[in-house]
């Protein structure tokens, strides 16, 4: 399958050394997880990333938290790129399993985009709202949230993705939010683990949300 998608996309001969990356990333996955599921789900997300990516996100609605995002930083290297999506699984699994542990949960938090650029979202029982806005001809949002994270801004990539739309931010500032999520959830006692283990592995990626309709 990642064989035939690179040939559709056209790869140049020169790039074609940096195939055996994608295969080693989609074997590890494999290795790692032992399960036909993720390594499914890795190939159509390196898929999707060249094919699924082209238009604008239709943000204004109501939007359910699938799951924890992970992106790489951008490249010039199309077939790099591509390795570091399908080996993204195993970290969006371990960034779930942190975010948990202050109430952003698959399936429980809520997020609403409405048209005056004014939004709110539900993790559990805390709820939150601020001011949003999309940059970059939609390729980019900024999110300002209220007075309970102090007025914490972040700006972070805006795209499509197979089950809806996908927000990243820079790790640092993603872990910001982390933290002052965590002290309004009175979660405190939780939050130093939760972020030394989340600082120390992905400081260097892009962390967020892949929300669905």
């Amino acid at each position: 399958m990642i064989l035939a998608a690179c040939a559709a996309m056209s790869f140049s001969a020169s790039a074609q050394g940096g195939l055996s990356s994608i295969l080693g990333a989609v074997a590890g996955a494999a290795d790692n997880s032992g399960k036909t599921g993720n390594i499914l789900n890795s190939i159509s997300k390196v898929i999707y990333s060249y094919t699924g990516n082209l238009t604008a996100v239709d943000l204004p609605g109501r939007w359910t938290y699938n799951g924890a995002a992970v992106g790489v930083s951008s490249s010039s290297n199309a077939l790099a790129s591509i390795a570091g999506t399908a080996a993204t699984a195993s970290i969006e699994d371990k960034v779930d399993s942190y975010l948990s542990k202050v109430g952003i949960r698959p399936g429980s938090a809520v997020f609403t985009f409405n048209e005056d650029l004014t939004f709110t979202c539900q993790f559990g029982k805390l709820p939150l709202s601020g001011t949003w806005k999309t940059l970059n001809d939609g390729k980019n949002i900024q999110l300002q949230f209220g007075k309970n994270l102090k007025y914490l801004s972040m700006t972070g990539t805006l795209q499509n993705s197979q089950n809806g739309c996908e927000m990243l931010f820079d790790a640092s500032k993603f872990l910001g939010f982390v933290k002052k999520v965590a002290a309004v959830a009175a979660s405190q006692g939780t939050t130093a683990s939760i972020l030394g283990n989340m600082a120390s592995s992905y400081d260097n990626l892009k962390i967020g949300w892949e929300l669905k309709r």
